[in-house]
């Protein structure tokens, strides 16, 4: 039994945004909006006093990360899956 040396990659690179079949990766286009909104993004200070985003990035960085992890889709999921069960149990329970 011999164990072959597998290749690291290369950490000194950046990510393409390639996906694995070779095209534009599923999230770049979030990532791309991302990006260009935190090229903009500055701390302001409103007439009121407060400070505050510019850009409010942040609904754009929501999208991207709902886009890398899912959470709120998987949450939705589990939510109707939780439902249907809860109506199958009552609908068995009368009969």
């Amino acid at each position: 039994f011999s164990h072959q040396q597998v290749p690291q990659p290369n950490c000194n690179t950046m990510s393409s945004g390639r996906g694995l079949s070779g095209g534009v990766s599923r999230c770049y286009g979030f990532f791309a909006d991302f990006k260009e909104c935190l090229k903009t993004e500055a701390l302001v200070t409103h007439e009121d006093g407060t400070k505050g985003w510019k850009n409010n990035c942040w609904q754009v960085r929501e999208d991207y990360f709902e886009c890398l992890h899912a959470k709120k889709e998987w949450a939705m999921v589990r939510r109707v899956n939780e439902e249907e069960a809860r109506q199958a149990s009552i609908a068995a329970a009368g009969r």
